[in-house]
C-alpha cells in the first residue's frame, strides 16, 4: 500500500509540475506574440509615415512644411509635432531638415540613433 501511495504522489507531483511548465510557457508565447504585435504595429505606420515623405520629399518643390503635413496626414495619432534633439517629431518618424528646409534624414521613434 505504501509503494501506491507513493508511486500516486510522485505522478500528482510530476503532473501539477509539467502543467506548470505548460502554462509558463504558454504565458511567454502570449507575451512575446504581444511584444511582435506591437511591433509589426509601429514598423507598419513608421513605413505609412515614410512612404507619405517620400513622395513630398523626393520632389523638386519638396518643402518643410509639405512634409510635415504629409507626415502629419499618415500618422495615427493627432499629436502635434515636436522638435526634441535635432529632429522634428511627427507621429512615429523623426524628421532632420537642412537650413534650406530639406529633408536631410528620416528615423524611426525606435531607433537608438538620434
Amino acid at each position: 500500500m505504501k509503494k501506491t501511495t507513493a508511486a500516486i504522489v510522485a505522478l500528482g507531483v510530476a503532473l501539477v509540475a509539467t502543467n506548470v511548465w505548460w502554462a509558463y510557457q504558454l504565458v511567454d508565447s502570449g507575451v512575446a506574440l504581444t511584444h511582435q504585435n506591437d511591433s509589426l504595429r509601429l514598423s507598419q505606420r513608421a513605413l505609412s509615415q515614410a512612404l507619405s515623405v517620400i513622395e513630398v520629399g523626393c520632389g523638386s518643390d519638396g518643402k518643410r512644411e509639405d512634409v510635415i503635413a504629409a507626415a502629419s496626414a499618415a500618422a495615427d495619432d493627432a499629436a502635434e509635432p515636436f522638435e526634441k534633439e535635432g529632429y522634428l517629431w511627427v507621429g512615429d518618424l523623426g524628421l532632420k531638415f537642412s537650413e534650406d528646409g530639406r529633408l536631410m534624414e528620416a528615423v524611426p521613434a525606435w531607433s537608438p540613433s538620434p
